[in-house]
């Protein structure tokens, strides 16, 4: 017979009946959960006015009317700061076919320069902060410095975050442009142009 018959029957005749022959384990593709915190940084010069763009982010109440996935957004207290800005106690729910997630998050606000927040951990994320900053760039452009640092409580959702993150994080810049460009857009309907920088 043909030769690699010859060599499959003397494999069969070397293991003896009622054996099992141990399966290789299988390789894990997900990355471990010792490795769960991830950072993310991103830096974009956007065509809007620094106050205009910072007015937009800073409007979180306003988050579920333009941001994908972003089913309800509420800004539960807030409390002023003499001289520095203030303080936004808020909730964010994002939510995907049928999985929904709620984010409870302390915003810091320092007028037209800075936007950071500390958000408290749920059944997906733990320790997640996030920060904007806005650079005036003459009167019609600012860049975003955009920097998110968190940890992922499964390795599912670690390997979706790798995957996806460029794409995700672009569209919702991307966003936040459109209602820049909304905002801009009311504002010269009405008559009132971006004021200048100071």
């Amino acid at each position: 017979g043909h030769p690699w018959v010859s060599s499959c029957r003397l494999v069969d005749r070397a293991i003896p009946r009622g054996c099992r022959v141990p399966k290789a384990p299988l390789r894990s593709f997900l990355p471990a959960l010792g490795d769960s915190r991830r950072t993310f940084r991103l830096q974009k010069v956007v065509a809007f006015p620094q106050q205009t763009i910072f007015g937009v982010v800073a409007a979180v109440e306003q988050y579920a009317e333009f941001l994908p996935w972003c089913v309800a957004s509420r800004v539960h207290r807030r409390i002023e700061i003499d001289g520095s800005g203030g303080l936004l106690e808020t909730e964010i729910t994002v939510g995907f076919e049928l999985v929904k997630s709620s984010f409870r998050s302390k915003v810091m606000l320092q007028p037209f320069q800075r936007i950071h927040a500390v958000s408290e951990s749920n059944q997906f994320i733990d320790d997640l902060k996030f920060a904007w900053d806005f650079t005036p760039i003459g009167d019609r452009a600012c860049r975003l410095d955009l920097e998110l640092d968190f940890k992922l409580n499964n390795a599912e959702n670690l390997l979706m975050w790798d995957l996806a993150k460029d794409r995700v994080v672009d569209k919702y810049v991307a966003c936040f442009q459109e209602r820049c460009a909304q905002v801009e857009k009311k504002l010269s309907a009405s008559g009132f142009g971006s004021k200048k920088n100071t």
